[in-house]
């Protein structure tokens, strides 16, 4: 585990049950077969277990279906759309005691947690780690829109355009990397981008 650039970077840690936990819904958009063998060979001892699957390139995340539990609610989506929906249909049904586990590329976890945020859910009941692409979510601070999917320290906005630097700065309230105009002083002086976050 390396250590964040600055402190606003998240820092995730290796996954685990919360034995506290009454309900335990599990939102997967990466597969990671080692860590399901793990969560799934120690399961919760109290409470059901919702997994919430988004496919991979419409083809089903294999490590995560293989060896569950009986009794395992799964939800497979094709999109994290619809993937979002359904952990916004199980929050809603959700009773104290739930406990959100969050397993994906940051876009993935960081939407997936604002949501639970809208359903009052704490900090403390969720767990995240990131899984699978390091591309980055990316506020614009000139237009306010995210773009998504950034693997270059700078990327074009996808709202207004303009040649944005991808700083280290995350905002957890907009689950978000910050972007500034990179050429705002020198118009057009636009270094290449390179690849930062494969």
């Amino acid at each position: 585990m390396s250590t964040p650039a600055i402190k606003s970077q998240p820092v995730y840690t290796a996954l685990e049950w919360d034995r506290a936990g009454t309900h335990h819904v599990l939102f997967v958009a990466a597969d990671e077969a080692a860590l399901a063998r793990r969560l799934w060979a120690q399961p919760p001892a109290a409470g059901p277990i919702t997994l919430i699957l988004q496919h991979a390139g419409g083809e089903p995340l294999a490590g995560w279906l293989a060896e569950r539990p009986p009794g395992v609610h799964t939800i497979a989506a094709a999109t994290l759309e619809l993937a979002l929906k359904a952990l916004g249909d199980t929050l809603r049904a959700a009773q104290m005691g739930t406990r959100l586990y969050l397993v994906g590329p940051e876009d993935a976890i960081w939407q997936a947690a604002r949501l639970a945020d809208g359903f009052g859910m704490s900090r403390d009941e969720m767990r995240l780690m990131q899984a699978g692409t390091r591309a980055r979510p990316v506020f614009c601070v000139h237009c306010r829109t995210v773009t998504r999917g950034v693997h270059t320290h700078i990327v074009p906005c996808s709202g207004c355009a303009r040649a944005l630097f991808v700083r280290d700065h995350f905002s957890r309230r907009l689950g978000a990397y910050m972007g500034f105009q990179i050429d705002a002083e020198a118009p057009g002086d636009i270094p290449a981008a390179e690849v930062i976050y494969p």
